[in-house]
């Protein structure tokens, strides 16, 4: 069996759940120290890295689903992060459906599609939407789960593809996944890591804390996206049971100390861990019933793992990302943004050197050294002045169109030539998605300086990049941390 890849945080977005136990101060210290300490710790070319330095795809992809829960999407940390990942190598089915999701979260459904039709034919069966590691290589409910999610929130034709009058290859999905389960007990049902095969291991046979949480995650963003309450597989499941079913096995593998860890080979509980916690909490809270109690007290867990010194998880970034990603998500003062700059000021007070009335959130972007202009990293940042005439060319090519993000007030794009004229008219710093008729989508940006005239010589606002993302977990990475920390 394939070493198990990353994992994604499927499921929906926190939006400020008042959970048991946890005081909302709490959490939001938590979260705004996590975000911070991600964001100083971002590459020169815009991504981030696991501790040990690889898991980039998954490890951005993460970190930009926890800046978005802490409300930090508009940074250009975030959008030189989109950037990198718009052009990043992916080639198992965890991390190509991990770009998916960044690439439709950020508003980039042309490359999104692209990616996710190369998905869909590395399915092992061609009639159900289900996935091995690198496809064609038998199933695992792992990469079954993330691709599931992949195209729900990627591909324009996932409704006609769980339309069971035409394709119904989502639904087929759903199917198997129900077929597969492990009863535990009564009315208690799991999956475990992969399709049940002649002389698997132990491991393989078991239920799986990460494997259940993941499929159950996806369950409910399926039933809510597909409107449907049944399936006829041919035998009839209900979403509502299957989902009551492992969420009743997943709140048994809570420890005493609150947290959750993958179970033993001999179906004892694993040591509590940060990783599987945090993918527990979403998965719990994604669910249609009230918040369980079992849910904030993991979540009380996972604040007290931080490390309140540098405000990290384990002092890795995909860790930290999980755990922030796990919190609900910032509201109402948390959100203030005295400068404009895309960071929040209560991060910014986190930063050393960051200054909350200046707008300057990009100088926590490092050297891209590590990047090649307009292919990994930001295209292009040129400056302008407002009330003189202002030229630049985007390149070669034809077709191009601005797919995010708009050009300084004043400036128009030839759409022909890529050609950017015009002559500024405000103040200020203006980011965008460009994207010529068959390359990737890639970042630029214009800093206008207001006119000498009006002797304005600090720096100028940075703009919004909207983007988001969903995070992603690695399960073999929780199970060495598991190791390491247990």
């Amino acid at each position: 069996m394939r070493k198990f890849a990353t994992l994604a945080l499927a499921g929906l977005t926190l939006s400020g759940l008042m959970l048991p136990l946890v005081a909302r101060a709490d959490t939001d210290t938590a979260r705004t120290k996590g975000a911070a300490w991600l964001i100083t710790q971002q590459r020169g070319d815009g991504s981030w890295a696991s501790a040990s330095g690889d898991l980039r795809v998954q490890a951005t992809a993460a970190t930009l689903s926890a800046l978005k829960n802490a409300g930090l999407s508009r940074s250009p940390s975030f959008g030189s992060a989109g950037a990198w990942l718009a052009n990043a190598d992916a080639d198992s089915v965890d991390s190509i459906s991990r770009k998916i999701e960044g690439l439709a979260a950020a508003g980039l459904p042309a490359a999104s599609q692209g990616e996710a039709d190369r998905l869909f034919g590395l399915r092992t069966l061609s009639g159900s939407a289900t996935w091995g590691g690198y496809g064609g290589n038998g199933v695992d409910f792992l990469d079954t789960a993330l691709g599931l999610t992949a195209l729900r929130v990627g591909d324009a034709n996932y409704i006609a593809k769980a339309n069971a009058a035409s394709n119904n290859t989502i639904l087929s999905a759903f199917c198997s996944l129900a077929a597969a389960r492990i009863p535990v007990a009564a009315g208690k049902q799991a999956w475990p890591p992969t399709q049940a095969a002649t002389n698997q291991s132990a491991g393989q046979g078991r239920p799986s804390v990460v494997t259940t949480a993941l499929v159950l995650n996806e369950l409910r963003g399926m039933q809510q996206r597909t409107g449907f309450t049944s399936v006829g597989c041919p035998t009839s499941y209900t979403f509502a049971t299957v989902q009551a079913e492992a969420l009743a096995w997943l709140l048994d593998q809570q420890n005493p100390d609150y947290g959750f860890g993958e179970q033993r080979t001999d179906g004892s509980k694993g040591v509590s861990n940060v990783l599987v916690t945090a993918l527990v909490v979403r998965a719990l809270n994604s669910q249609a019933s009230p918040p369980q109690p079992q849910s904030g007290n993991a979540q009380a867990w996972l604040l007290g793992q931080q490390d309140t010194g540098n405000g990290s998880w384990r002092g890795d970034p995909l860790v930290t990302a999980n755990a922030v990603a796990a919190l609900p998500a910032a509201t109402g003062a948390q959100l203030a943004d005295a400068d404009q700059d895309g960071i929040t000021d209560v991060v910014e007070q986190q930063i050393a050197g960051s200054n909350v009335n200046v707008a300057d959130a990009r100088n926590q972007l490092t050297s891209p050294g590590l990047s090649v202009p307009g292919v990994t990293a930001t295209s292009f940042a040129v400056s302008a002045t407002v009330g003189q005439p202002f030229n630049y060319g985007l390149g070669s090519g034809s077709g191009f169109s601005i797919s995010s993000g708009s050009l300084p007030p004043g400036l128009t794009l030839n759409a022909a030539t890529g050609q950017i004229t015009g002559t500024p008219q405000q103040a200020g710093s203006y980011s965008f998605d460009y994207q010529a008729s068959g390359t990737a989508f890639v970042i630029g940006r214009i800093d206008v300086a207001a006119a000498p005239s009006a002797g304005n010589d600090t720096d100028v606002p940075l703009p919004g990049w909207a983007y988001a993302l969903m995070g992603s977990l690695l399960l073999g990475i929780a199970m060495h941390q598991q190791r390491k920390y247990g």
